[in-house]
């Protein structure tokens, strides 16, 4: 195989440069898109009867505790939903 002048061999990779800097500046990032879940508002009469109930049953432990982390979840799925 004759070998290539390097004026050639200069111009060649220059060439192929141009070609992988050129594919690579018409590649764009894809940024992954959160997937938010979808949370049901309960009314305010709702949320009313649920803090009466809480609130006369002070015995109580597990509950309030399930309602707390169900307040901090909804408002991370809220700002999941606007995206923040």
């Amino acid at each position: 195989m004759p070998k290539m002048p390097k004026v050639a061999t200069r111009m060649a990779l220059r060439c192929a440069v141009v070609g992988v800097i050129a594919c690579l500046l018409g590649c764009k990032a894809v940024l992954p898109q959160p997937i938010c879940p979808h949370i049901t508002p309960w009314s305010a009469a709702f949320q009313q009867q649920a803090a009466a109930e809480l609130r006369q049953n002070l015995n109580l432990v597990a509950l309030p505790e399930i309602a707390r982390q169900d307040v901090v979840l909804r408002d991370q799925v809220r700002a999941c939903q606007k995206g923040g």
